[in-house]
C-alpha cells in the first residue's frame, strides 16, 4: 500500500507526524541501546498480559484454540481471529496496570501498539524483528498523536482514542505499508477511535477494559482493511480534537512532528496502579522508612485537576484500588502491594482500608500547571502524637528523571510473573523477548505459554536481566 491523496491542509500533519515516526522508529532500532529499549518494552507488556491469565474479567477469559494462530496470553491457547487476540491481550495489559507511558502523550502509545503488533505479527507468521519494529512506529505514531492532541475533554479516558491510531500503525507496519499508506491507515482508524467515561475506571466498573480492548482491535483490524485496498477517508484529526479533546489540531505541536525518537522518554511504572497515583505512593514509600504505619492519625494529599479525581477511600474491587490514591498511598505506608489482584483478605489488607478512610485528597490549583512535566503532589502526615510531616514529589522511580536500570525493570517483570494464574513457560518466553535473535519466529516464543492452566501460585523463576544498553550499531541480529 503506497498511499492516498490527501483532501485538506490539516491531513499534511498526520502524514508527517507518522512519517516522522517511522523514521524516529528506525533510527533508534538502528541502535543496541535503542533495541535494548523497545524490547523491555515488549517484555514489560508480555509480563502484564501474563500476569492478568485468570484475571480477567468474565467473558475476556475463554480458552482459545491450541492450534490457533494468534497467541491469547491472558487465556489459554490461541485464535485464527487477530482482532480477538488484540482484543483480550490489550485489556489485560490493563488489568495488571503496570505497563508503560509517555507522561506528555497523557497515555500508554505502548499498551495499544503492543497488542496490534503481536497478533499482526503472528497472523501473518513473521519474525521478532518484524514485531519489534511494529511496536517501535505504532509506539512513536501514539506517542505524537498524544502530543498533538493534547489532553482529553473533562470526562473522557484517554484508552481507545489515539491508541487507536497507534495500533493501525503497528498492524500496518506488519503489513508492511510505506509511511505514505500508514498514514492513511491511521487516518481511518482514528475515524472510529473510542470516547469512554472515565468514571467507570475510578467506580472500577469493567466497561473501562472495553476501551483498550475494543480501540486496539478496531486499529487492527482498519489496518487489514486498508491492506486490502479499502478506500481512505478525508482527514479525522480535527473532528476528534474537537469531540474527544479540548483543542483542535490547527496548530501543530512541535514536539509531535519530530524525527527524533520520544521512546527514550517512556516511563515504566514501578507497581500496577495508575500512573497518577504515583508520586503520592512514592512520597509515602519514603516516609515509611522512618514512619511506622500505626503512628499515622490522618493523611492529606495535595495534588493537580487530573489526580485529584482519584480520591475514593472505600474503593471497591482490584480497579478502583488502582485508581485511588487514598489506597495506593495508604498501601505505600504499610508497604502493602496497591495493585494486587483480589485474594483471600489478610491483615495487612484489612489495615491498608482503615488507613486509605483516612487519607484525604485535595486538588491545589498551584499544581495544575505541573503536569505533565510532572505528577506533582504534597503529601501531609499528622501523627497521634501530633507531629506534622511533609513530603513531596514530582516523579517517580521508572519516570525519565529518576529511569530504572535493567535489573529493576527485570525486577519488577519478575514480580509480576509471580501473580497467581501466570502460565508455564513465562519466564523463559520474556527471557526470549530480551535475547533471542530478531529471526526468530515469534510463534515459537508465543509457544512458551500457549497451553496449560494456570498456575494457582504464581512464581517462575526470576527473569534474567536483558543486555544493558552498549550504544553499538547492531542491524543484524536484532
Amino acid at each position: 500500500m503506497t498511499g492516498h491523496r490527501r483532501s485538506d491542509a490539516r491531513d499534511d500533519v498526520l502524514a508527517t507526524l507518522v512519517a516522522g515516526a517511522v523514521e524516529a522508529a528506525d533510527t533508534l532500532l538502528a541502535t543496541g541501546t535503542g533495541q535494548v529499549l523497545v524490547r523491555q518494552v515488549a517484555a514489560r507488556l508480555t509480563a502484564n498480559a501474563v500476569a492478568a491469565r485468570g484475571h480477567l474479567p468474565a467473558g475476556l477469559d475463554t480458552a482459545g484454540d491450541p492450534d490457533g494462530r494468534c497467541t491469547l496470553l491472558a487465556a489459554p491457547g490461541g485464535t485464527d481471529q487477530p482482532a480477538r487476540a488484540a482484543t483480550v491481550t490489550a485489556a489485560a495489559i490493563t488489568v495488571s496496570q503496570c505497563d508503560e507511558g509517555l507522561r506528555e502523550s497523557r497515555g500508554h502509545p505502548g499498551l495499544h501498539a503492543y497488542a496490534a503488533a503481536l497478533a499482526a505479527t503472528e497472523a501473518d507468521d513473521r519474525s521478532l524483528r518484524v514485531f519489534l519494529r511494529a511496536l517501535a512506529v505504532g509506539w512513536e505514531v501514539g506517542a505524537r498523536l498524544g502530543l498533538l492532541l493534547g489532553a482529553p475533554r473533562p470526562g473522557v479516558h484517554p484508552h481507545g482514542g489515539w491508541g487507536t491510531g497507534a495500533a493501525a500503525a503497528a498492524a500496518g507496519t506488519v503489513a508492511g505499508q510505506d509511511a505514505a499508506g500508514l498514514a492513511a491507515t491511521v487516518n481511518l482508524a482514528l475515524t472510529v477511535a473510542l470516547a469512554g467515561p472515565e468514571a467507570d475506571t475510578r467506580r472500577g466498573h469493567a466497561a473501562h477494559y472495553l476501551l483498550p480492548a475494543l480501540g486496539t482491535a478496531n486499529g487492527l483490524t482498519v489496518a487489514r482493511l486498508a491492506d486490502a485496498g479499502f478506500p481512505a477517508t478525508a482527514p479525522a484529526l480535527p473532528h476528534l480534537g474537537r469531540t474527544v479533546h479540548q483543542g483542535v489540531t490547527d496548530r501543530p505541536v512541535d514536539a509531535a512532528l519530530l524525527s527524533r525518537p520520544l521512546l527514550p522518554d517512556v516511563y515504566f511504572k514501578p507497581v500496577g496502579v495508575c500512573a497518577h497515583t504515583l508520586t503520592g505512593w512514592t512520597v509515602a514509600r519514603a516516609m515509611a522508612r522512618d514512619l511506622p504505619a500505626d503512628e499515622v492519625a490522618t493523611v492529606t494529599v495535595h495534588t493537580y485537576a487530573g489526580a485529584a479525581l482519584l480520591a475514593e477511600r472505600r474503593p471497591v474491587g482490584r480497579l478502583a484500588r488502582q485508581f485511588s490514591i487514598p489506597w495506593v498511598v495508604a498501601c505505600g505506608l504499610l508497604g502493602v502491594d496497591a495493585g494486587a489482584p483480589d485474594g483471600p483478605a489478610d491483615d495487612r489488607r484489612a489495615r491498608a482500608a482503615r488507613l486509605a478512610e483516612r487519607v484525604t485528597v485535595r486538588h491545589d490549583p498551584g499544581l495544575d500547571q505541573g503536569y505533565p512535566a510532572g505528577r506533582p503532589a504534597v503529601v501531609e502526615v499528622t501523627t497521634h502524637g501530633g507531629a506534622r510531616l511533609t513530603g513531596r514529589a514530582r516523579f517517580h522511580h521508572g519516570d525519565r528523571e529518576d529511569p530504572m536500570t535493567a535489573d529493576d525493570l527485570a525486577a519488577v517483570d519478575a514480580e509480576l510473573l509471580r501473580t497467581p494464574g501466570v502460565p508455564a513457560g513465562s519466564a523463559e518466553l520474556l527471557h526470549g523477548l530480551a535475547r533471542a535473535p530478531g529471526a526468530t519466529r515469534l510463534r515459537d516464543l508465543t509457544a512458551l505459554v500457549r497451553g496449560g492452566a494456570p498456575n494457582p501460585d504464581g512464581g517462575p523463576p526470576p527473569v534474567p536481566a536483558g543486555p544493558g544498553p552498549s550504544g553499538r550499531k547492531d542491524t543484524t541480529t536484532w
